[in-house]
């Protein structure tokens, strides 16, 4: 009985939020500000979880009227942020982080997704 509850155990330690996972989240929310700031659609949309992804698509079809829209024909019509964008502090909570960047109006939601950290947004805006 022991033994099993130690298995059970050392997987949620694991992921509690130690420097390891903090990076992991930092080298995410970087490649995702790396993507976007490059006006790189295609690893935007990849950096996002798949149910943003189906968002920015949807939101393109429906607000914007872009028959057949996907994620990176949506993204690609967006201006690409500023090159002074950086990735900074990371506060991690489980399977959820927050991360702040510089030259961004408002900080990322990272979440686990398929053992990957990938960032959660929903489209705003406005339309005509």
């Amino acid at each position: 009985m022991k033994r099993a509850l130690l298995v059970l155990v050392v997987p949620l330690l694991a992921g509690c939020g130690g420097s390891a996972e903090r990076g992991k989240v930092s080298a995410a929310a970087q490649s995702y500000v790396a993507a976007f700031s490059a006006h790189d659609a295609k690893a935007t949309c990849q950096a996002l979880t798949r149910s943003s992804q189906q968002q920015v698509a949807e939101f393109a079809r429906e607000h914007m009227h872009l028959r057949g829209a996907t994620c990176a024909k949506a993204v690609a019509l967006l201006p690409p942020a500023g090159d002074g964008a950086k990735v900074g502090d990371v506060d991690l909570h489980g399977s959820r982080a927050t991360v702040s960047v510089d030259g961004f109006d408002r900080p990322l939601t990272l979440i686990r997704e398929d053992w990957q950290w990938r960032v959660q947004s929903s489209p705003s805006g406005e339309t005509d």
